[in-house]
């Protein structure tokens, strides 16, 4: 007998942040998900004025008095995402972030990507972002099934927001198709130009805030110096939030006390283009982040070929797996390696292929295709799986 088909409301409201995790993962889950597949139709649920691409919309006004992003944000959360789940009348509504509107009632699926803010004291300190957790939360930990990228994070918000391990699934996430070994010589001519990079690239575009750990990075590079040729340069993108020196420590002082203003180039914000081609000629991606809930830009890195070192904190060696090096994050460590690795021709050929065939693993198809088995799952027309998929 088949079985019917299930009625599944997505949350579109990150659609109009796609440079965001949040907005990457509903971006391409929407892409996957729009047309109806074994049984289950996804209607996206978004603000008035959201561009949707493709599929079923139904798109809700936020009313003018919400006029900051933020109470833009906390209006459609708590009332806006149900004024369109009464309309499109879903079996089951997925809100594809840590949020839940605190009056829904129905079957709820929410993707819990990280637990961030309940783990390091400086991205949960501040008071509207206690009180913004304190309304979110409880509505999140009632959630029927609560999806999240890995294995590590499904432990931590198992532990932390103290749910069954019963309602928590891993689904590993992927990278757009862009990403991909490729060759255009006049624009890596160019970039090479423009940010002043002579010889081999050492890059790192993952963040700047304190868990990147890039002041262990910036020493790394500074111990390697000597071992590795003089034209290498150490390339961090990326702009901090100069009004928070404890969540963005800036990275001059440390540059400066290695001598390394020549060396290290710091570009600021790039560029989507300018990230794929600096992943496509770069010699090595050093990722030494303290933890993640997923990691995508080792991914990235590895789906254009590059290799890659990676912390072995958090996620991160669940993505990485032996597609790179996985090391303790200290500064002698991941000099160690960026040495072993910058001096080594068929070593970076190895890992180059590696990479490819590690990175090969993951694919938005596969991740949406799990998604659609939660879906069932979390319906009430199939029991709750008690592991992950």
């Amino acid at each position: 007998m088949n079985s019917p088909t299930i009625r599944v409301g997505l949350d579109g409201f990150f659609l109009s942040q796609p440079a965001t995790g949040s907005g990457q993962y509903t971006l391409h889950l929407w892409d996957e998900l729009a047309r109806p597949v074994d049984g289950v139709e996804t209607i996206l649920l978004c603000p008035a004025g959201a561009e949707d691409g493709q599929g079923t919309a139904i798109r809700v006004p936020i009313p003018p008095f919400a006029r900051s992003a933020k109470a833009r944000k906390l209006w459609w959360e708590q009332f806006g995402v149900l004024r369109g789940q009464r309309r499109a009348r879903p079996n089951l509504l997925h809100i594809p972030y840590m949020s839940a509107p605190r009056a829904n009632r129905r079957r709820t699926v929410v993707t819990i990507h990280d637990v961030i803010p309940l783990i390091y004291p400086e991205y949960g300190g501040s008071t509207a972002m206690r009180l913004y957790l304190r309304v979110v939360l409880p509505a999140a930990r009632r959630a029927t099934l609560i999806l999240t990228d890995s294995e590590c994070s499904r432990s931590d918000i198992v532990r932390l927001l103290g749910v069954s391990p019963k309602k928590v699934r891993s689904i590993p996430l992927a990278v757009s198709e862009e990403f991909h070994p490729a060759s255009d010589p006049v624009a890596e001519a160019e970039i090479r130009r423009r940010l002043g990079l002579p010889g081999d690239i050492v890059y790192n575009v993952g963040g700047l805030d304190v868990r990147k750990n890039l002041a262990a990075l910036i020493e790394a590079f500074g111990k390697a110096r000597a071992s590795i040729d003089d034209d290498t340069r150490l390339v961090i993108g990326g702009s901090a939030h100069t009004d928070n020196a404890t969540l963005y420590p800036p990275l001059e002082p440390i540059i400066q006390k290695w001598g390394l203003e020549r060396r290290v180039v710091l570009p600021g914000r790039i560029s989507e283009a300018d990230k794929l081609l600096l992943y496509r000629i770069a010699k090595l991606y050093v990722y030494p982040s303290l933890y993640e809930g997923f990691g995508f830009t080792p991914l990235e890195a590895m789906a254009c070929g590059l290799p890659v070192i990676s912390s072995n904190r958090s996620s991160l060696p669940e993505v990485v797996g032996d597609g790179g090096i996985v090391v303790d994050p200290t500064p002698d460590q991941l000099a160690s390696s960026i040495v072993s690795l910058l001096t080594d021709d068929q070593r970076q050929r190895d890992l180059r292929a590696r990479a490819l065939n590690q990175a090969a693993r993951f694919s938005w198809a596969r991740t949406a295709q799990q998604t659609r088995e939660a879906y069932w799952d979390a319906s009430g027309l199939r029991s709750i799986a008690t592991t992950s998929l």
